[in-house]
This record gives C-alpha cells, structure tokens and sequence, in this order.
C-alpha cells in the first residue's frame, strides 16, 4: 500500500475516543454517569442487579487475602466478587478509597463510557494499520462502538461490554512486527492477562486465539523458540496471578458451569439482528440461550461486504492486476484460520440453524471438563465477527483506494448501521434516562418492622427469589446473610449450612439477632414444627419469617 501523510496515531486514538464518549451518551445519556444514581442498577435485569450489590457487598467486607472475597452473602462461605460479575478490577480500586465515597456509590456508568472511548480509539488504531485513509479510519472505528455484541451486553453482563479487549489483542497481533522488542511484547501480553482477569475472564480465551497466533507467527519466522513462547507464558502467569489475588480458587470454588451446548452460537448469528438490528427480519433460535452467540454484523457491514464482492468480480473479470493488501500474506492465512477457529468453538458441540438442530456431537470429557469453565461458548465467536468486521471496512477501503468512493463507501454504510441499530438505541436511551426509584421487600410496614435492628438473614432454601433484594437492604443495614446468586453454583455449601441451621432449629434453637425465611410452602409442609418454636412470627409476599422472641429489639 502506498502511505500519503497521516495523522499522528495518538491524535487518531483521541479523536476515535471522543467518538466513543459521544456514541455512549447518545445511546445511553447523562443521567448514568451520575455516580449517585443506582436506581437504574436495581431496577433493570437480575443480572445487574447481581453486579451492583456484589460490589456493595464487597466493598464492606473486611480486606482479606485472597483480596477479592466477599463474606456478607453466602455466610459462612466466602465467594470471590469475580463471580458476582461486579468488574474486579473496577471493585478492587473503589474499594481502596470507599471511606471517602458515599454509601451510595455506582462506577457502572462511568466503566461504560472508558469501555466505549478504549473501543473507539483502539479500533481506529487497528484500522490504521491496514487503511490508508485517516477518515476511513475515523469513520471505520464507530462499527465497532455500536458493534451488537457491545449494545446486547452493555448495563446487561456489563463486564462483557469491555469488548476493546478483543480488540486490544487483535492489535497486538496486526502489529506483533512493528513491536521492536521481546520484552515489550511480553510485558504488553502479560498486563492484557491481568487485565482480562480484572474485567471478566471470558476474555481470556478470545485474547488467547490472537496470542497463539503471535507465536506461531514468531516461530514461523524463525524467530528464538522460547522468545516466541514469552508473551504466552506472561500471559498465562498475569492471568493464573490475578485469579489467585482475587480469590477465584478459594474455599475449593470450581470454575466449571453446567450447560455446555445450551450457550452456544447460532449458524445464523451474523445474519440474525436479533432485538438489536431492524432491517433485517429477526430469525429463530435453537434455544433461547443461543442470545449468548449474538454476533450480528449489522446491515452496513453486510452491505460493505456485497460490495466488495461486486468489485472484485469486476477486478476480475476485467483483470485488473492486484497489488498486495498486506506485506506479509502469513497474516491473511492466519487470520483465516483464527476466524475459523472461533466459529467453531462458538458453535460446538450443539450445530444448529435456526430452530433446527442439526447435530449435537458428543464430546468426550477430556474435552467437555475444560471447555465447562467456558460453558457460554456463544461469546467466543466475537473474535470471528470482529475479524469479519475489519476485513469487510479494510477491504472496502482498498478496493477503492485510489479514489474518494471509497469514504463515500463507508460513510453510506456507516448511516445504514446506525439506521439499522437506532430503534435498539432509542429503547436504551428511554431506559437509563428515566427515574428508577430503589424499593425492596423489607422497606414498609410489617417487614420493615420485624427486621428492624437485626444482624443477619438466613434463608432455610437456596432458590433466589428475593435474596437480591434482601441482599441489597442487608447492605444498607449492615446484615449478613447466607444466601446469594452467583455465576458459579455453590448450592452444595450453601444446603450444608441450612443444614446446621435446622438442625439448631430442631433444638429449639433461634440465634439471637437472626431473621429466619422460609417459603410458604416449606411452612405449609411442616406447619406443626414452626408453631411451635418459641419464636416471633411474619406472614408476608409468600414467605414466613422467624427471629427469637424479643431479637434484636
């Protein structure tokens, strides 16, 4: 490609980046950035909610070693804040200067609009190496802040919105020649581990696919055969460290979830806008859970990639001689086979169309066991769209480079993915610009009342009908309880101590200071057994609640 004068790479990156700012606050507003305003955390879907009150919690809990364990919500169990999703990285510096912050505290929002701003100045720094055309550039980076993989998850599993991490590996790897040193690359590997650990460890197998592409490339080359293998072995060790600093291993927590299959992607997933695109007719899915393979392209990138497929039959047929996209073609044969790789992982075992399935392959457990530490397969085809998404905006650019058509091009693209994505983004916009007042069980009447001045909930069944909303007035009145959701199931420990706990009850046993739930039907099974403990008694929204006789009072 031939280079005509450009910008300089950090003014490209802060342009992008306030592109990015400017994108979140069209999509989302103000109103979140208000640090005060937890409302729209609470009162949205369970999942945020889980993230919000994990960081409550966590931020209360004594410091510990590891230090990411939370002890206020599966007492006397310990779990690490990275299964509540509460973005540890984020937690973990808050929770350093949480003496000089309210109690109403939220960095939800404001982890929105960095993940948007590092978005947009990475994918333009990405670009970059591939288009020789600043606006392109400029232009180019907005598919990705509006990606639909960004918009599915932002404020929903808010720590996978941190899509720049992809992208960050993806550019490491496109300018794995340009880094001039060893160590660099190294140190550069290492902190991505950290800091996918830090934010969400999902991203650690999708910035691996672009590692290993490094280092085969080094080896390839030739290259020092335990130099190629440094930055992997970095990568590796920055991650293993965080989990452990954190406490992801602690108290014998396995990583590995149920379901693997269930998560996985559609064959349809670049094609199916599902609610985020609305050009395109939305199409079924084999499951429900297959929303967690969402990759749409959006009807500008597909619109980008008929074009380029027009030009290069014209190309062709008139025979016009190619000039090379890339110095080294190992690169496009690499990234082939990344693309690949992804998919398939995404896809498998469950290989379906639509609501067909069309096979599921057994998978032996040798397989199946590591691959349940990632059970949401689905996520890991977001390096394949990503891959798909450059090539279609890089490929349009060259082949269309020595004329202005190809900024008119991208620009046209660029409005019908907006187009196509606006509805998904007004829907938000009218969400997290609205008042979202905060309300639980426990606040008014006779709940408020029989829990006032009490130490701890314990809840004598492990569903999680209100433990979030308990959890969260526990947090505002400094209780405990032994009872929570989180991303790994630990219902084994949480049923051996309601155990213990009934086993007391059948004592005739109440701890002082201890508000006791139990659902209606559990109460209507053995009403005989409760009645005639001594203790103080509540019907209320389908449960009964217990405390000692004059408790806490």
């Amino acid at each position: 490609m031939s280079y005509r004068k450009r910008i300089p790479a950090k003014v490209l990156f802060l342009i992008c980046a306030i592109i990015g700012a400017v994108c979140f606050v069209g999509i989302y507003g103000f109103c979140i950035l208000d640090p005060s305003n937890t409302g729209w955390l609470f009162d949205n879907d369970h999942d945020l909610r889980q993230h919000y009150i994990g960081w409550c919690h966590f931020r209360t809990t004594p410091w510990h070693f590891p230090i990411g364990l939370i002890d206020t919500l599966s007492y006397p169990n310990s779990m690490s804040v990275i299964y509540t999703d509460s973005i540890p990285l984020f937690a973990v510096i808050f929770k350093i200067i949480s003496p000089f912050l309210p109690q109403i505290f939220q960095y939800f929002g404001i982890f929105g609009l960095i993940s948007f701003m590092l978005m947009g100045g990475f994918s333009g720094i990405l670009l970059r190496r591939f288009i020789d055309s600043d606006i392109c550039c400029i232009a180019g980076s907005v598919f990705y802040v509006i990606s639909a993989p960004v918009i599915q998850r932002m404020f929903y599993h808010t720590a996978l919105g941190a899509q720049f991490i992809v992208i960050i590996a993806m550019v490491l790897w496109v300018y794995n020649d340009v880094i001039d040193s060893d160590v660099k690359r190294t140190v550069y590997w290492g902190l991505l581990g950290f800091v996918c650990v830090g934010i969400h460890s999902y991203f650690l197998p999708m910035a691996a696919m672009f590692l290993l592409a490094v280092v085969f490339t080094q080896l390839v080359k030739g290259k020092h055969y335990v130099r190629s293998f440094l930055p992997f072995i970095s990568f590796c060790a920055a991650g293993l460290l965080n989990l452990y600093i954190l406490g992801a291993f602690y108290g014998g927590t396995s990583a590995e979830g149920y379901g693997l299959g269930t998560f996985g992607s559609n064959l349809n997933t670049f094609i199916n806008p599902w609610e985020i695109g609305s050009i395109l007719p939305r199409l079924p899915l084999q499951n429900d859970f297959q929303y967690e393979g969402m990759a749409y392209l959006g009807a500008g990138i597909l619109m980008l990639f008929v074009i380029v497929a027009i030009g290069m039959v014209f190309r062709m047929v008139r025979k016009v001689p190619e000039e090379s996209f890339h110095s080294d073609r190992i690169y496009g044969r690499v990234t082939i086979v990344l693309a690949l790789v992804s998919f398939a992982i995404a896809v498998f075992p469950n290989i379906s169309y639509n609501d067909i399935k069309i096979v599921w392959f057994p998978l032996p457990q040798i397989i199946s066991r590591p691959m349940s530490i990632f059970r949401s397969n689905g996520r890991l085809i977001w390096p394949a769209m990503y891959i798909l998404m450059t090539c279609a905006i890089s490929f349009t650019a060259y082949t269309f480079r020595h004329t202005k058509i190809g900024v008119a091009v991208i620009f046209s693209a660029l409005i019908l993915q907006i187009a196509d994505m606006t509805p998904a983004f007004a829907g938000r916009y009218a969400v997290y610009t609205s008042e979202h007042p905060i309300k639980t069980v426990w606040d008014e009447g006779e709940p408020a009342e029989f829990v006032s001045g009490q130490k701890e909930f314990i809840f004598l069944y492990t569903d999680n009908d209100i433990t979030m909303q308990t959890a969260y007035y526990g947090y505002l009145h400094g209780m405990r309880q032994n009872n929570y959701y989180f991303a790994r199931d630990i219902e084994d420990k949480i049923t051996g101590t309601i155990k213990l706990y009934n086993a007391e009850l059948a004592g005739g046993n109440l701890r002082d200071g201890a508000v006791y739930i139990l659902r209606m039907k559990d109460y209507e099974k053995d009403r005989e057994f409760y009645d005639d403990l001594d203790a103080d008694m509540l019907k209320s929204f389908d449960h009964v609640m217990l405390k000692a006789v004059g408790s806490g009072q």
